[in-house]
């Protein structure tokens, strides 16, 4: 018999948990996206945004984690968050932050990329 993903975490694992548990919020007042779990902020991700004469572009700074919560895949998920409205609202990306930048090289094609 052949067991297919056996490897694969428990579907009630931390990281699962983590997951279903949390909430990416676009805060555009202070300019960046916030990670919740479970009532409490623990991550956020930080940009500015420039008008440029062929649009907007949206220079991702930061992107910082509580320790306790990493290694969950919750900083992938809140960049994703992030990306997918940078790419909704037609923005070009500069992604400063080295975490955006691996996922950007690791997602090819996800947003529009203006030159770091």
């Amino acid at each position: 018999m052949h067991l297919r993903n056996r490897h694969q975490a428990p579907q009630n694992s931390a990281r699962s948990l983590l997951q279903q548990i949390s909430e990416v919020v676009h805060n555009p007042e202070r300019e960046r996206f916030e990670l919740w779990v479970a009532g409490d902020l623990v991550g956020v991700l930080g940009y500015s945004l420039e008008d440029a004469p062929d649009g907007t572009i949206a220079t991702i700074l930061h992107t910082v984690m509580y320790d306790e919560y990493a290694g969950h895949g919750l900083a992938t998920r809140l960049t994703g968050s992030a990306m997918s409205y940078m790419r909704d609202n037609g923005f070009k990306v500069r992604p400063v932050c080295t975490f955006t930048r691996k996922f950007i090289e690791e997602h090819p094609g996800v947003v529009p990329l203006v030159p770091v």
